[in-house]
């Protein structure tokens, strides 16, 4: 687990390129999609140097099984994007370039996404394990990062999908380092071998596998878009948030440890309306609040909002994770 990489100079350019490079060629891309992704991670790194004054790149992968989703994402907190429909035309620039980077990036991505405003931009391109079936709603991103000087992540963050119905898993070992990573590694395995699709018994399934590990808490939560509900279940204190235009609604968790002592999880179903926002977080970012004021950046797609809540919420203090999914998807570039 590498994490964020600096951009603060030309050398992170050429690693960002490398890094987006070797996920794609991880995850089975044909050569014409490496090159693609790895040209606009180039083009992410560049527009943080020309225009951000510096920031940081994260190149990361999620998704159910053979649905996985490449995100190159870009932050900064530079003086902002101020036309974006603008930018987007070749030719268009506001710095001394060939204006082609936004434009480029849109045509080579699956999807790319912008949110900024003054001292706060991100940009997510998306790229595609398979091609996205017209009318799909899934509109869903995991992010995680380790503890500062750490190599591995003692969070996970996990989907199982069958696009209408999909099942999300944020786990987090206890403390950090390897044997945080080790529980975690498990936790996400134990997911993808459980059987059944309800939260609370799909925790303690996880929970068993556990034992003589030093333990993670977790919740899951299952969406089935079609019929607008949400079941949700947790053990410890990971959050689970539902953004329904100026209602934030948290749900309950129980105190406890999967791998410890068995604890029946707390377990709930909510109605939830097509702008709905769901995002789940370990203790490694802030508490969120205020997100009732957050308008604009919760119209964004999910990897934008997770990307940037992310990047400006995290303690520092410990390994961070988020997963944002949204009832419907949302309208992007």
């Amino acid at each position: 687990m590498i994490g964020w990489l600096k951009v603060k100079e030309s050398s992170a350019v050429a690693e960002a390129l490398r890094r987006a490079r070797r996920t794609a060629n991880a995850l089975g891309f044909n050569s014409t999609k490496v090159e693609h992704a790895a040209i606009v991670a180039t083009e992410v790194a560049q527009n943080i140097l020309r225009h951000g004054g510096g920031g940081q790149i994260l190149i990361e992968v999620f998704g159910a099984p053979s649905l996985e989703r490449m995100h190159v994402v870009g932050q900064d907190e530079g003086p902002g994007i101020t036309r974006i429909d603008r930018m987007l035309r070749d030719g268009e620039t506001t710095k001394n370039s060939p204006g082609t980077g936004l434009g480029a990036m849109k045509r080579l991505s699956d999807r790319l996404d912008i949110f900024s405003r003054p001292g706060r931009t991100v940009v997510v391109a998306e790229f595609c394990r398979q091609t996205v079936r017209l009318g799909d709603p899934v509109d869903h991103a995991g992010f995680k990062l380790a503890y500062p000087g750490e190599r591995r992540c003692g969070d996970i963050v996990a989907a199982r999908s069958s696009h209408d119905r999909c099942i999300y898993f944020l786990a987090d070992g206890l403390g950090h380092g390897s044997k945080a990573a080790v529980a975690a590694a498990l936790a996400r395995k134990a997911f993808y071998e459980s059987e059944g699709d309800d939260p609370a018994d799909l925790l303690l399934q996880i929970g068993d596998a556990l034992s003589g590990t030093r333990g993670a808490v977790g919740a899951i939560v299952a969406i089935e878009r079609s019929k607008g509900t949400l079941s949700h279940a947790g053990i410890g204190n990971v959050s689970t948030l539902v953004v329904q235009g100026k209602d934030v609604r948290r749900l309950a968790v129980r105190d406890g440890l999967l791998g410890g002592r068995t604890t029946t999880p707390h377990q709930g179903m909510i109605d939830i309306e097509p702008s709905a926002v769901v995002i789940m977080h370990s203790d490694g970012l802030n508490t969120l609040r205020s997100l009732e004021t957050e308008t604009s950046l919760l119209q964004r797609s999910a990897p934008v909002v997770a990307a940037d809540l992310l990047a400006n919420n995290l303690r520092g203090r410990d390994d961070a994770s988020i997963i944002v999914t949204r009832a419907s998807q949302a309208r992007t570039l």
